[in-house]
């Protein structure tokens, strides 16, 4: 990480990281950037013989974010990143230890691709 400081940032209070790390972690759109993230460990891994780092994983989630450009900062935020890991590890999507190149689907990782799940693609915003 370039900035130790950085990592100790709390993205939930920070004006300039709270709307992503919320949308991240609330229940009802949490399941769905974790789908798209368990997906990518998983074709990263297969494709490449090794799992992705947080950083990989958080800029192909970027790719799938409307507002990805004004939010830039909050994704390339290592605070964001790992406090969001740890929160989806939690859940059980996913697992990692500390060394890099660790990251797998958890045990909970099926119930993000149950059939009749209700989650849907995480709300655009509609602010001017």
């Amino acid at each position: 990480m370039s900035n130790d400081a950085e990592v100790y940032e709390k993205p939930w209070s920070a004006p300039h990281l709270a709307p992503l790390f919320t949308q991240l972690t609330a229940d009802e759109t949490a399941p769905v950037w974790a789908r798209r993230a368990v997906k990518f460990i998983h074709r990263h891994t297969r494709e490449r013989g090794q799992p992705p780092t947080f950083r990989e994983v958080f800029a192909e989630l970027a790719a799938h974010d409307p507002d990805a450009a004004a939010r830039q900062e909050a994704w390339s935020s290592a605070s964001v990143r790992y406090l969001t890991m740890v929160h989806w590890r939690r859940r059980g999507w996913i697992r990692f230890r500390r060394e890099a190149r660790t990251l797998r689907s958890g045990p909970a990782a099926g119930e993000l691709f149950t059939p009749g799940d209700t989650y849907d693609l995480p709300p655009r915003r509609t602010d001017p």
